[in-house]
């Protein structure tokens, strides 16, 4: 009789999407390789929900901005001491990094480094390499035959990277993926506005103020004086019904600002995780730049992009990036969709300006996203009649490929 030897992998994700990603990646080797093998790293409760050993919180990982990197270097440069001393006690037969771009260069770079020296070694995966796209395209020097597996999630960035001579392979995307999948459930729209308790006149608006600690300390005192305004304004004879979609682990922080801001009757706030039906039957939305604006998008919401930072990051920003392209629904469309609000500009009086303008023109604005969503759909290979891409199923296999003919 022969035993199966359970297989072991490291992966890592920092921030809430590559949490998602990373769930995807593991249920798919569970489904691959058996209930059985075994995964450590980082991620958050989706990944721990499918049997990930985290051995810190993801959110120590969560860092955006110069300054933050600057500040917190010391801490991520122990945090990728101890995960790599960790590595080589436990093992894997492959390291996943999943975004967390700067974390996980740095790591793979130094793992490449050892393996050199060692008797151990294992392949370098990677899902969501840096978007040159939008940051410069001479980042992608630093990525170039590093790892032993390069994934995109956009059809795109696929055809980018190739002529870069960069093998980055596109392999589906698991938000489309999902979209499609709530997209195909009938719910009964009457039910849902019971739900959350919404009249016919109702303007459903949903507020997405990041992930991030950060991101939300940054934009939910615009988005609480976005809706005092509102409240006072008596020419507005809109009336708005406002969400806040959030995630489990920032939920109480929102909670308790809604709550000293004395918009409690005037505001729900949500987990979205247990609330993504909210999405269908949402007329309007303003999120942080982020991938909620792909999936707001592809659930045709009219959306306003915003985002705030610190000076220095701002500063930077402007020289580095490319603003036309910063915005995924507008990369993958290749034209200016939703309108982007950044820095001075994230401010409540012009996003309200933006948003009160939209909904004078939802039923414009609403042909305008359901052609868009449709078209991102076919762009990403997904249209109705093609051969089905299954991202969980695509990620597991290729994961195995590359574990079988390392050496």
């Amino acid at each position: 009789m022969t035993f199966k030897i359970n297989k072991k992998f490291f992966v890592l994700a920092g921030e809430t999407s590559g949490d998602y990603i990373g769930s995807s990646i593991i249920r798919g080797l569970k489904k691959k390789e058996g209930e059985n093998s075994i995964f450590f790293g980082i991620g958050g409760s989706l990944m721990k929900e499918e049997g990930l050993r985290s051995l810190y919180e993801m959110n120590d990982f969560n860092i955006i901005g110069f300054m933050n990197t600057i500040y917190n270097y010391k801490k991520l440069n122990h945090y990728k001491n101890t995960i790599i001393k960790n590595i080589f006690e436990e093992k894997p037969d492959a390291i996943i990094t999943i975004d967390t771009k700067g974390f996980s260069l740095a790591l793979a770079k130094k793992l490449k480094t050892l393996f050199k020296k060692s008797d151990f070694k294992c392949p370098l995966i990677h899902f969501v390499p840096p978007t040159i796209w939008a940051y410069g395209q001479s980042r992608i020097n630093k990525w170039r035959n590093l790892h032993d597996g390069l994934f995109c999630l956009f059809k795109n960035e696929e055809e980018i990277f190739y002529k870069y001579n960069v093998k980055c392979a596109y392999i589906g995307n698991p938000v489309i993926e999902n979209f499609l999948s709530i997209n195909k459930k009938n719910n009964n729209l009457e039910n849902l506005h019971k739900k959350y308790n919404i009249q016919k006149k109702d303007i459903n608006c949903l507020l997405f103020p990041g992930s991030r600690d950060k991101e939300i300390n940054n934009l939910i005192d615009e988005f609480i004086l976005l809706i005092k305004n509102n409240k006072k304004n008596i020419k507005n004879i809109k009336n708005i019904k406002w969400f806040i979609p959030t995630t489990k682990l920032q939920y109480k922080k929102i909670i308790d600002k809604i709550k000293i801001s004395g918009l409690t009757t005037y505001v729900k706030v949500i987990i979205l995780k247990k609330n993504y039906d909210i999405l269908k039957c949402a007329d309007i939305a303003v999120a942080c730049s982020g991938t909620i604006t792909l999936e707001l998008v592809l659930f045709k919401i009219p959306t306003i992009a915003v985002y705030k930072t610190d000076f220095l990051s701002s500063f930077i920003g402007r020289i580095l990036v490319d603003f036309k392209n910063v915005l995924l629904p507008n990369f993958l469309l290749d034209r200016q969709l939703v309108p982007f609000l950044f820095q001075e500009r994230c401010q409540f009086k012009y996003i309200s300006q933006i948003l009160f303008e939209n909904i004078e023109q939802i039923e414009t604005k609403r042909v305008l996203f359901e052609k868009a969503s449709n078209e991102i759909i076919d762009r990403m290979k997904y249209k109705e009649g093609r051969k089905k891409f299954n991202f969980s199923k695509n990620s597991s296999e290729q994961i195995m490929s590359i574990i079988n003919n390392f050496n």
